[in-house]
């Protein structure tokens, strides 16, 4: 559940800009920690191909049940699940709950998030309870990004997995077929945005940057230029002080 807190408000504004009203459909396929879609309002739709993703905020949106204490036990049960794709010991909401949730980072069974001195699962239960009231309206979908049913002329944010830095958890991800697709949306007249940090000039262009910081200090290696994208041929709005 990669982070986009850091620059949500200003990916937001550009967003805002380009959209004609709160009837118009906002669309993520992409939805993962839910970390835009939570700040946006009116029409939603959210999609991710991990379905214990979807599984999970669908369940948290019906207040369903859950362990606020996740020991080592339930997390190895759970990854137990998701490895042989069963559900002898959770359903789907809990194994989201737990896989996410108990993680390192909040990212999909990344390691049992345990630590002395910090507590980590806590501070993501608090964190993601917290966008509950956010995401009551919005419509999960459980699917691949290109099976999701998207409204004419909606409004499309795609904070895909970053090329040469981002494994998808649920399968392989083709970029080539994503461009294709990404240029199609926009020329049947929806606005697609995509977050990356590169994307082929030939059918892209770069319209906002911003160097975030991924380390402990501010200028170390592990900071990133974060990119918004849009295809070649489409049209925004853009507003000055931004850019």
């Amino acid at each position: 559940m990669g982070s986009k807190d850091k620059i949500s408000l200003e990916i937001k504004e550009i967003l805002d800009l380009n959209r004609t009203n709160l009837e118009q459909y906002y669309v993520e396929p992409f939805v993962g920690g839910a970390n835009m879609i939570d700040k946006m309002r009116g029409n939603r739709i959210a999609g991710d191909n991990n379905k214990y993703l979807i599984a999970l905020w669908k369940g948290l949106q019906c207040d369903l049940s859950r362990p606020k204490e996740i020991t080592k036990q339930m997390y190895d049960n759970a990854k137990n699940d998701f490895d042989n794709n069963t559900n002898n010991f959770y359903n789907n909401f809990l194994i989201g709950w737990i896989g996410f949730i108990a993680s390192f980072n909040g990212k999909f069974f990344n390691g049992y998030a345990q630590n002395e001195k910090r507590d980590y699962i806590n501070e993501s239960i608090r964190n993601v309870e917290a966008q509950i009231k956010l995401l009551k309206d919005v419509n999960f979908y459980a699917c691949n990004y290109q099976n999701l049913t998207i409204p004419k002329k909606s409004i499309i944010y795609c904070d895909i997995p970053y090329k040469n830095t981002t494994k998808y958890k649920i399968d392989t991800f083709n970029y080539n077929l994503f461009y294709d697709w990404a240029e199609q949306k926009s020329d049947r007249g929806q606005k697609i945005f995509i977050s990356e940090y590169w994307m082929p000039a030939d059918r892209f262009i770069k319209v906002w940057t911003k160097q975030v910081n991924c380390g402990m200090v501010a200028g170390s290696p592990q900071d990133k230029i974060e990119c918004l994208f849009v295809p070649k041929k489409q049209k925004i709005k853009q507003n000055a002080t931004l850019f």
